[in-house]
């Protein structure tokens, strides 16, 4: 599954040139580099990259960043099939946003963060659209793209511990998001004190477990509205977690600016 994009007529801080998921990939060879930032990230299967004849292994949950005009190339290892993800993104704020990421040539991240990873798949529908005003939600979502890029090289190189606490938390509320979930649940998960987990938590996310917890429903409760126009609000806030339709369509409004069915007439 792919959608490439025209450059925009106007300058953005931030604009998508393709995205996609689920792609088999075949083999790419580019002497002169990508005309923009490329994000590449394995789905199945095992890749080979090769970058400024530096050669890397990409498998399951690993991705690299390559900067615009550099030099690489990438093919399944051993003819075997190779399914990726990947972004490519330019704007004008693009440079300021690698130097805050450090990126040099690329990046290589051996272990993508489950945020990170279900970033593409979780996002298309966003990005399935060129129409000005789409356009500038993807924007938003391109910056939000680059931050967790920023966080996920903070989880590796931090000494504390978050990875036990912050990885455990985002991957049982990407599988659980329908479900209640408490912070008592989190700490059973996590196996420290509520305190702790949610002050380690907040030092990588910026927000609380259960703050992102909303923000995830929010997310896919706007990827429901999007892909399943005859469902009922009812049925669209069981799915994601809430049992009071009215308190799902209040929190949607704080979060959006905009209720579900506004949102859902006007999309």
């Amino acid at each position: 599954m792919r959608v490439a994009f025209n450059k925009p007529n106007e300058e953005l801080p931030l604009y998508c040139d393709s995205i996609g998921y689920h792609w088999p990939q075949p083999p790419i060879q580019r002497s002169n580099g990508y005309y923009a930032y490329h994000w590449l990230q394995t789905e199945t299967g095992t890749g080979i990259v090769t970058i400024n004849h530096q050669r890397m292994v990409l498998g399951p949950k690993q991705g690299v960043l390559f900067r615009p005009r550099i030099a690489h190339d990438y093919h399944p290892k051993d003819g075997h099939n190779w399914q990726t993800a990947f972004l490519s993104f330019n704007g004008t704020l693009c440079d300021q946003l690698a130097d805050f990421l450090n990126l040099k040539d690329f990046i290589y991240i051996d272990r993508v963060s489950p945020e990170l990873a279900s970033f593409i798949s979780e996002s298309f529908n966003d990005f399935n659209s060129s129409n000005v005003a789409a356009m500038l939600d993807q924007s938003v979502e391109l910056y939000k793209f680059m931050v967790l890029l920023r966080q996920n090289k903070l989880l590796k190189n931090r000494h504390y511990q978050d990875q036990p606490i912050a990885m455990p938390i985002i991957s049982y509320i990407s599988k659980h998001y329908a479900e209640t979930i408490s912070n008592e649940q989190l700490a059973k998960i996590t196996k420290y004190s509520i305190t702790y987990q949610n002050r380690v938590f907040k030092q990588v996310y910026n927000m609380t477990p259960l703050a992102y917890l909303n923000s995830y429903r929010m997310k896919k409760a706007k990827a429901l509205l999007l892909t399943h126009p005859t469902w009922e609000i009812q049925k669209i806030s069981n799915q994601v977690g809430f049992r009071d339709p009215s308190r799902f369509i209040h929190q949607f409004k704080r979060f959006y600016k905009t209720t579900p069915a506004q949102f859902r007439k006007f999309m």
